[in-house]
């Protein structure tokens, strides 16, 4: 009986710490507190078999007592031993700094099955958790080969294209996938400039919550910009890059019989010389195995063959390489011709495909393969996308495209430029939306794809239901995962569409707000910033209607910011007349909110007046705001405003009078 008692109340203690990993795990806005997991982690997985030990390295300023260890994952929630024994060791970075770290020691079950789990770890503080950390292989069957999808510059923080990159990057957990479920995928690769600047830490957070969703081991890299104002390797680590991703300047990892080697070319554009001898010891103790290395800066600035001597090819060299990191260049190319077992590099950088090969002496081949941005911008004649690799354990490396064109070296890439696949979330993520529109994407079918949708289990599995496209849907999985619930929704993505998974439906349209309406002129940009917030599902899309005297003239798709509340629409006025701007916000379940700005370009004088209306229909549900903007003058202005409430100012005065009385009331008592 007492033993029962125990268990129950270590399940209320999981599911309640579980709850609060959920929510910062699937919005991504809680900060990592000591202790964390340092490695295993979700970019730098540990490899194991059934019945194996490892440690878990965990950042923290004392001991930890530990309650209860699992991994979970599709297959299955496991427990895990923990070995009582733990102590503090130094994890070197580089030559000049070490990161103290805390071991545990923990062992598999025998009977755990292949797959890709979570590490959860109950202490009597706090729970501690990594996604897609640990891989079990039994090393069953043989592996002649290896599939790598490989992205780079995915400049989470920063906007390109009308939307900020981490809601764009959205599509490629849909793409990936599918790739993995359906086109047998291993592993994904990313190969630096993460982040669009090293010390944003919200967009690292971001970067956690979207790639962590991928269904695949995966590696990443360091590129110049994860380096953009982070003064020192410290920093780097215990506060960025390190504390994100992966603490380790290099690394590396092994996948049966291929091994993943992952330098750092830092903001310079190339590696330091400790960094080259690293990479030749791991190289020169692992003969058995087909290595593929990772770096942000690419060796060749061209696509091309090349043969010769490296004083030979140096013209062809990237500019980094060959103009301040030449020596490191030099010793790189004699690693290369030195030990056969090496067979790729993949790079990112220049934003292009531009893959080459490097002839040895002996002319065996070594391929140097570089992949177009994910989301970023990129030279003319090319886009955003992605690219396969197949890698054999014979050396041969072949580039995989989609069906209906041919490889050429600057053209292997995935296009993605038609994708439209994003995902939007509520607060707490209780409800999780995927809307998409395909048109003009021809890459690969998408007609069976794979979404997923992690929800938080603050509320209960049974109150989850599914809305939206459901005649879209072939299939759908749920999995509890200990910390989130998983939904697995095969899909229809070759029509327009979207599905909801929400713990509640949504009947509240969203709030549309303007600050400060903006002056019109006559042949410029008229800049307006939306301001949308819903407390619902999510908002699909915002728009603006222009009205020119009574018609409409145009619609204009508002650009998305990394303010997921802040909307920007740009207008330029042509002509002179009676103008009327409908901002129209649509969200998940369509509902609509709106305001409205008028206004006349006329001479002399210039008055506003606002007016707010708010309308109800049977469908849906519409809230309007109006400005009514008189223009006649472009050096008189004159306003005229309804009186507007500021709560937050109220809120303040009610504080400063309850403790003013509250004081007067302990002086009156002494």
């Amino acid at each position: 009986m007492r033993l029962n008692k125990i268990l129950v109340v270590t399940q209320i203690f999981i599911l309640v710490l579980g709850v609060y990993a959920s929510y910062a795990y699937t919005v991504g806005i809680a900060a990592i507190q000591e202790p964390y997991i340092v490695l295993p982690s979700y970019l730098l997985p540990a490899y194991l078999e059934p019945g194996s030990s490892f440690s878990v390295l965990v950042r923290s300023g004392s001991e930890i007592k530990v309650i209860e260890a699992l991994v979970s994952s599709t297959r299955g929630l496991f427990k895990i031993e923990f070995d009582s024994s733990q102590g503090f060791i130094d994890l070197r970075v580089d030559p000049s700094y070490s990161l103290r770290v805390l071991v545990l020691r923990f062992k598999l079950p025998h009977n755990i099955p292949n797959g890709l789990y979570n590490l959860i770890i109950v202490t009597d503080t706090r729970l501690m958790w990594m996604p897609n950390s640990i891989i079990i292989d039994d090393m069953s069957g043989l592996r002649d080969s290896i599939r790598i999808a490989h992205l780079t510059d995915t400049h989470f923080g920063a906007e390109q294209g009308g939307y900020p990159n981490s809601f764009k990057h959205t599509r490629y957990i849909t793409l990936l996938n599918t790739l993995v479920e359906s086109y047998n995928i291993d592993i994904v690769v990313y190969t630096g400039d993460l982040v669009d600047v090293g010390s944003d830490i919200l967009s690292y957070r971001d970067f956690f919550s979207v790639i962590s969703q991928v269904l695949a081991p995966q590696l990443a890299i360091t590129g110049n910009h994860d380096w953009a104002q982070v003064p020192d390797t410290r920093k780097l680590v215990k506060i960025y890059y390190g504390r994100y991703i992966v603490p380790l300047r290099v690394w590396n990892f092994t996948y049966r019989d291929f091994m993943f080697i992952g330098i750092d070319t830092r903001m310079v554009g190339y590696p330091e010389m400790w960094q080259i001898e690293e990479l030749e010891r791991i190289v020169s103790k692992s003969p058995d195995k087909t290595i593929i290395i990772l770096m942000h800066h690419p060796i060749f600035r061209e696509a091309g063959e090349y043969r010769g001597k490296p004083d030979d090819i140096r013209r062809f060299v990237y500019s980094s390489w060959r103009d301040r990191g030449w020596s490191q260049a030099v010793k790189f190319f004699e690693i290369i011709e030195k030990y056969h077992n090496i067979v790729a590099v993949l790079a990112g950088h220049i934003h292009r495909d531009a893959d080459a090969i490097y002839y040895r002496s002996d002319g065996s081949k070594v391929y140097f393969i570089t992949t177009t941005t994910a989301n970023h911008g990129y030279p003319s004649g090319y886009y955003w996308g992605m690219k396969i690799i197949e890698v054999r354990r014979d050396g041969s490396v072949k580039v995989l495209i989609p069906s209906g064109r041919q490889y050429t070296p600057t053209s292997g890439s995935i296009n993605t430029e038609a994708l439209r696949v994003f995902e939007v979330r509520d607060k707490y993520s209780t409800a999780v939306s995927w809307f998409w529109n395909i048109t003009g994407f021809n890459e690969i079918s998408l007609a069976n794809v794979t979404l997923v949708f992690y929800v938080n289990k603050s509320q209960q599995l049974n109150n989850y239901k599914l809305y939206g496209s459901t005649n879209y849907v072939h299939k759908m999985e749920v999995y509890d995962l200990g910390v989130y619930y998983l939904f697995k929704v095969y899909a229809n993505l070759t029509r327009p569409g979207s599905l909801t998974i929400a713990s509640y439906e949504d009947k509240v349209p969203p709030r549309v707000e303007i600050l400060t309406p903006p002056i019109p002129t006559i042949g410029k940009p008229l800049v307006i910033n939306a301001y949308v917030v819903d407390e619902g599902w999510g908002i699909r899309s915002v728009k603006a209607l222009i009205k020119l005297n009574g018609r409409i003239s145009s619609t204009i798709e508002a650009i998305r910011t990394t303010d997921p509340t802040l909307y920007r629409i740009v207008y330029t006025p042509r002509d002179y007349g009676n103008y009327e701007i409908i901002i129209q916000a649509v969200d998940l379940n369509n509902n609509i909110g709106e305001f409205k700005l008028s206004y006349s370009i006329m001479p002399p004088t210039e008055t506003i007046t606002k007016v707010e209306t708010i309308t109800k229909t049977n469908i849906t549900e519409t809230v309007t705001q109006e400005y009514l903007i008189t223009q006649t003058s472009p050096t008189t202005t004159t306003q005229e405003r309804g009186v507007t409430i500021n709560y937050t100012s109220i809120a303040v005065i009610l504080l400063i009078v309850i403790l003013v009385v509250a004081g007067l009331i302990i002086l009156r008592r002494r």
